[in-house]
């Protein structure tokens, strides 16, 4: 997902989904996580529904993001 190739979409790509994520958590501050795939979604289209859980796994695994179980929100980490 993160290796280049010819027939990579860059606007779906892990690295700038993962950008666009982090814009929409740092501007609302905490978001639900469905509402966050459908501004995803209407952003960069439906195909990036397949990259939105990877993404948010590369974005947790960084410790950008920390996901709230009990209110299923999606916060940002300063």
């Amino acid at each position: 997902m993160i290796a280049p190739h010819k027939y990579l979409d860059l606007n779906i790509s892990l690295l700038n989904l993962g950008g666009v994520i982090l814009n929409i958590i740092k501007e609302d501050g905490a978001v639900k996580y469905d509402e966050l795939l459908e501004k995803v979604i209407l952003l960069r289209g439906n195909s990036a529904k397949d990259v939105f859980i990877p993404t948010l796994s590369f974005l947790y695994i960084l410790g950008k993001i920390k996901y709230q179980k009990d209110i299923d929100t999606i916060e940002y980490i300063k």
